[in-house]
C-alpha cells in the first residue's frame, strides 16, 4: 500500500516521478503528489499533489510547463490517517522540508500536541505531516543528523523520502515498510518496489531495518541503525521491464493467469530429486530436527491464508503433522510450544500482520520458514528458512500466479517433512514428484477451457450473490473463488465447505443465486449439488473429466485433466480465477486496481 520514489540525478525530476509512480498504481492509491527542488528559487520547492489519479497530476505540471530541478520525491497515498482530500496527500511540507512516508506513525497524537504547544500549524489531519515538521525543527545544515533526530522519537513503521534543497542530498530510511534503491548512470533512485525504477537501472540495493541512505546523483551512502557506514550490496536485477508489462493482454490479472505454468515450473526447477524421491529446500533445519516436530503453525492474510489451509490438509497425510492455520492479525504466540514449526507465508514478504506474527514467535524459540515470492524481502530476514516461490513480479492487486505457486511451494516441502519424518516411502514420495512435474501441463490445459469459462461468467455476471463450494483440499479454494469475486467483481460471495450448507447457508439459496461447486475431490459434494438444485439454484461444476455422475446433477459441468486431489486443487484455483476475471470484465470494472484494495498491505 502506498508508494515512494525519490530521484537524484542530471534530467529534470518531474517526468521520472511521474514515469515510476505510474509504475506503482498496482498497489493501490487515492491520491498523489511530487515535490521537486525549484529551478526559481534553489532554496525552494515546487509541490503538487491532490486527490484523485495520477494521470491527472501530470496534466496539471506539464501545463505550469514541467517546474523543478533534477531531484525530487513522489508519493502515491492510500488512506490511513484522514481522508482521501488534497491537503492529505503527501509530500507534507514544513518550511523547504519535504517528506514522504508509508507506514503507520503511532505515537503521532503526542508529537502533534507537543509541536502544535510550540506553535507549529498543521495543515493536514495525517500521522505523517510530524515528520516533516520535526525534521524541518531539528535541521541546521545536516539533513541526515535531523532525520536520526526525527526518527528517533517515533514509535511505528515507516518508509521515508525526504527532500530539503539547502541539502546536496536526499535521505532514505526504513522501518518495517519496503524501500528499495537503484543506480543508474549519473542519477540515483528510490521506490516502494523495485518494478518503478525497472525502466531506469536494474542494479538495486534492498534497505534492511534500521538503515539510512543518503542519495548523492553519483553514488550512495548506506548507514546502519547505530550511524555507523555500510558497504553497499547491489542486486542485479535478472527479469526485465517486460515482465512488469502486460505483454499484449487487456489486464495484468489475465496475464499473469497466464503465466502459471511457467511460475509453477520455476517453483519446482532444481528442487526435485525424482530418482532420491526427495525435495531440494532451504528450510534451516536438520532432518533430526524435522523428525522431533510435533506441529505446524501457519500464518498468513488473504489468499496466503488460503495457501496455509491447504496446506493444513497436505501437511497431516504426507508427513503425519497437525496444523493450525491462523489469520496473522489474529495470531497467538503464546500457543507455540517446543516441537512447533512455525511457517510465514506473504507474497511480498512486508505485509505487516505477518511480520509481526513472525517476530511474536521468535520469542518462543520454535524453528521458521517464509514463503514468500520476493528476494531480499524483510521476511527473509527473519525466518530461519526461506522458499521462494519464483513466480515473478505480480502486478495485479489480485493475487493469481503467486497463489498457485505457494501451492506449489508447499507441495514441495509436504513431501521434503514426509521423507524426513519417514512418513512418506521412497516410491511414494518419488510417484507424487512424478505428478508434480506434470502440474504446469495440467494447469495450460485449463487455461485452454477459458472461453468455455468466459461464456459462464458472462452468463451469470450480473448475479447479486455467488456461493463457492467444496470438500477437502477443495474448500480452501472455494474461500479463494469466493474471494476472487469480491475483489475484482464486487459481487457478495460466499465460499463454505459442502457438508456446512445446511447448518445456515441454504437459507440464503433461491433460484438467483449460481453455486459453484469444485468436484474433482470425491463424490460427497453430489449430495451438496443435489440440495442446492432442489432450492432451485444454477450450479456451475468444475469436475474431473468423463465424471459422468456430476454432469447428471449439476446446470453446467467444466471438465478437468484428471490428477490426484491436492492437484486438482490448483486446477480449480486457476479455473475460478478465470470465472472471476471474466466476470468483471463483463461489468467493465477495473480489474488491476480494484477499489479500496492495495497490492501489498504494509500496516497493521
Amino acid at each position: 500500500m502506498c508508494g515512494i520514489v525519490a530521484y537524484i540525478g542530471s534530467e529534470k525530476a518531474g517526468p521520472i516521478l511521474f514515469d515510476t509512480l505510474k509504475r506503482l498504481e498496482y498497489r493501490g492509491y487515492d491520491s498523489a503528489g511530487v515535490a521537486v527542488k525549484s529551478q526559481e528559487s534553489k532554496d525552494s520547492l515546487e509541490v503538487l499533489k491532490s486527490a484523485g489519479r495520477i494521470a491527472d497530476l501530470e496534466k496539471v505540471y506539464l501545463k505550469l510547463g514541467s517546474p523543478g530541478e533534477t531531484v525530487g520525491i513522489g508519493h502515491t497515498r492510500w488512506a490511513t490517517h484522514g481522508n482521501p482530500t488534497d491537503r492529505n496527500a503527501h509530500p507534507h511540507v514544513s518550511g523547504d522540508v519535504a517528506i514522504v512516508h508509508n507506514g503507520i506513525i503511532e505515537n503521532y497524537l503526542e508529537l502533534r500536541e507537543s509541536l502544535e504547544e510550540m506553535g507549529v500549524q498543521f495543515q493536514s489531519e495525517t500521522d505523517s505531516e510530524v515528520l516533516a515538521h520535526l525534521v524541518r525543527m531539528y535541521y541546521q545544515g545536516d539533513l541526515a543528523g535531523a532525520v536520526t533526530k526525527a526518527l528517533g522519537q517515533v514509535e511505528g513503521s515507516y518508509a521515508v523520502a525526504i527532500l530539503c534543497p539547502r541539502s546536496p542530498y536526499l535521505v532514505c530510511a526504513r522501518r518495517d515498510s519496503p524501500l528499495v534503491l537503484g543506480m543508474g548512470k549519473d542519477a540515483v533512485y528510490a521506490a516502494s518496489d523495485v518494478p518503478a525504477i525497472l525502466s531506469y537501472t536494474r542494479d538495486i540495493v534492498r534497505m534492511k531495518d534500521g538503515e539510512m541512505a543518503l542519495l548523492y546523483k553519483d553514488k550512495i551512502e548506506l548507514r546502519d541503525a547505530s550511524g555507523a557506514s555500510k558497504p553497499l550490496e547491489l542486486e542485479k536485477i535478472e527479469w526485465g521491464v517486460d515482465a512488469a508489462e502486460k505483454g499484449g493482454y487487456p489486464h495484468f490479472m489475465l496475464k499473469e493467469i497466464h503465466e502459471q505454468p511457467r511460475a509453477l515450473q520455476e517453483t519446482f526447477a532444481g528442487r526435485i530429486l525424482e530418482i532420491e524421491g526427495d525435495v531440494r529446500l532451504d528450510l534451516g533445519m536438520t532432518d533430526f530436527e524435522i523428525r522431533s516436530l510435533n506441529r505446524v503453525s501457519i500464518v498468513a492474510c488473504g489468499t496466503s491464508y488460503h495457501a496455509g489451509l491447504f496446506a493444513k490438509y497436505l501437511f497431516s497425510r504426507a508427513a503425519g503433522l497437525p496444523v493450525d492455520v491462523e489469520v496473522a492479525s489474529e495470531f497467538q504466540h503464546i500457543q507455540l510450544r517446543p516441537g512447533t514449526l512455525l511457517i510465514s507465508i506473504t507474497q511480498s514478504g512486508e505485509t505487516a500482520d505477518t511480520l509481526l506474527a513472525l517476530k511474536k514467535s521468535k520469542v518462543c524459540g520454535v524453528k521458521t520458514i517464509a514463503i514468500t515470492n520476493v528476494v531480499g524481502s524483510t521476511v527473509t530476514g527473519l525466518a530461519d528458512g526461506t522458499i521462494f516461490t519464483r513466480a515473478g513480479p505480480e502486478i495485479g492487486v489480485a493475487a493469481t500466479k503467486t497463489f498457485t505457486a505457494q501451492m506449489a511451494a508447499l507441495l514441495l516441502l509436504a513431501v521434503r517433512l514426509g521423507k524426513a519424518r519417514n512418513y512418506l516411502t521412497p516410491d511414494q514420495a518419488r510417484k507424487m514428484l512424478m505428478e508434480f512435474t506434470r502440474l504446469p501441463g495440467l494447469v495450460q490445459s485449463v487455461l485452454e477451457k477459458r472461453e468455455e469459462i468466459k461464456a459462464i461468467a458472462e452468463k451469470y455476471a450480473y448475479a447479486e450473490c455467488y456461493f463457492f463450494i467444496g470438500r477437502d483440499f477443495l474448500y480452501p479454494i472455494a474461500l479463494e473463488g469466493a474471494l476472487k469475486l469480491k475483489e475484482i467483481a464486487y459481487i457478495p460471495s460466499e465460499g463454505y465447505a459442502g457438508g456446512e450448507l445446511k447448518h445456515g447457508p441454504l437459507a440464503l439459496i433461491t433460484g438467483k443465486t449460481p453455486v459453484v461447486a469444485l468436484a474433482t475431490c470425491g463424490k460427497k459434494v453430489q449430495s451438496n449439488i443435489k440440495e442446492v438444485r432442489a432450492r432451485g439454484a444454477d450450479v456451475i461444476a468444475f469436475a474431473s473429466e468423463d465424471d459422468s455422475d456430476i454432469v447428471k446433477v449439476a446446470s453446467t459441468v467444466v471438465e478437468l485433466p484428471k490428477t490426484r486431489p491436492a492437484l486438482s486443487a490448483v486446477l480449480c484455483a486457476v479455473a475460478v480465477q478465470l470465472l472471476a476475471y471474466y466476470t468483471a470484465n463483463k461489468l467493465n470494472l477495473p480489474i488491476d486496481k480494484p477499489r479500496n484494495l492495495a497490492k501489498c498491505v504494509t500496516v497493521e
